[in-house]
């Protein structure tokens, strides 16, 4: 006997979705408790069900906890990102690398004066 709620946004986009199976649940309750969002309810035996699948945040308390491996949660499909955002990770990458670069170049490679106590920003003044 499996339960698994799936529905659909006002925008169409699917919301998460939760999937139990009754069959290896023992009604232990933890996914109730532990759930921030009081998606769960019980219902004439004890097991759980997905009431308010809408407020799920995939935060996957419920399938981490749970003893019996009862629960199945589906992220939510990614967003589009942002116009113009560095949204993948090569991206982000390649903009970190590019701010790296920038701050090598802009400083002197033939500076090579000792550094005394009372330059140093990090240790302090103090008598060398």
């Amino acid at each position: 006997m499996n339960a698994t709620e799936d529905r659909a946004a006002p925008d169409g986009e699917s919301l998460a979705q939760v999937a139990l199976d009754l069959e290896l649940c023992k009604v232990c309750g933890i996914c109730i408790e532990l759930c921030p969002e009081d998606v769960f309810d019980r219902d004439k035996l004890g097991y759980p069900i997905v009431a308010r699948a809408e407020d799920c945040t995939s935060c996957l308390l419920c399938e981490i906890h749970c003893p019996d491996f009862a629960i199945e949660v589906q992220r939510r499909a990614r967003k589009k990102p942002a116009q113009g955002a560095a949204a993948t990770p090569e991206a982000i990458a390649e903009a970190a690398s590019d701010r790296v670069k920038a701050a090598l170049a802009a400083r002197p490679d033939h500076d090579e004066r000792p550094v005394t106590g009372s330059e140093c920003g990090v240790h302090g003044g103090g008598d060398d």
